[in-house]
């Protein structure tokens, strides 16, 4: 009986365990027109939505109406931009 707690036991924290990191690791997405980009701010706004993007990251020049793709996540209450493509 011990033995099957104690399995039990490690179960319950692997599971809690892998719970935990997908959700940390799960991608959002979003799409929609650029209504807003600043370049030296790194910030760029789609939507009503605003995101700290890296413009090292972003293959093409990024210009203000274009109607583009962003996959994010969210850390700390702040949107990060992971990858700005183009809309299909």
């Amino acid at each position: 009986m011990t033995a099957v707690k104690q399995f039990a036991g490690v179960a319950l924290a692997i599971s809690a365990g892998a719970g935990a990191a997908m959700a940390a690791g799960s991608n959002l997405e979003a799409s929609g027109r650029i209504e807003h980009l600043n370049p030296r701010g790194h910030h760029i706004t789609v939507g009503n939505e605003t995101y700290r993007y890296d413009p090292r990251l972003t293959g093409t020049p990024l210009r203000r109406g274009e109607s583009v793709r962003v996959v994010y996540r969210e850390r700390r209450g702040l949107k990060i931009a992971l990858q700005i493509l183009p809309a299909a």
